[in-house]
């Protein structure tokens, strides 16, 4: 994965910049929410608005990919038990486990694994996720 792909910013970044100055940050759909960990508004768009967390944004990535880069469970768990695909790949044939294995996002990777993600799936590049770095 280029880094001009996907930029990497730690979670606790992401929520101090969203705390700090609001008017920087907006979070404006599911693809914001998920990245910066807003669980509250994901519950919005989700709850009330309708969204849908199966569809990609602008850009071909899923909610479910912006939250297993930046670490967010949580949020993750959330996506799955309301419609996201643990295995849906974007343009690159790179799923929500990649990005996990990217940053090194323990925590979602667990969340995804026990959800059925398949650690074979290779991306465009013939990358795998070395599931054994996540035991």
């Amino acid at each position: 994965m280029a880094s001009s792909e996907i930029e990497v910013v730690a979670s606790t970044e992401l929520k101090a910049d969203h705390h700090q100055n609001n008017n920087q940050v907006a979070i404006t759909d599911v693809f914001s929410a998920s990245a910066y960990g807003d669980f509250q508004k994901l519950r919005k768009y989700v709850e009330e608005d309708g969204a849908s967390v199966s569809r990609t944004d602008g850009d071909g990535y899923f909610a479910l990919q912006w939250a297993a880069l930046n670490n967010f469970a949580d949020i993750a768990q959330y996506i799955l038990q309301h419609g996201g695909d643990v295995n849906a790949t974007d343009n690159n044939k790179q799923a929500a486990l990649h990005w996990a294995a990217v940053r090194g996002s323990i925590a979602v990777a667990d969340v995804l694994l026990q959800n059925g993600a398949r650690v074979e799936v290779a991306d465009v590049n013939g990358y795998r996720v070395n599931y054994q770095f996540f035991l």
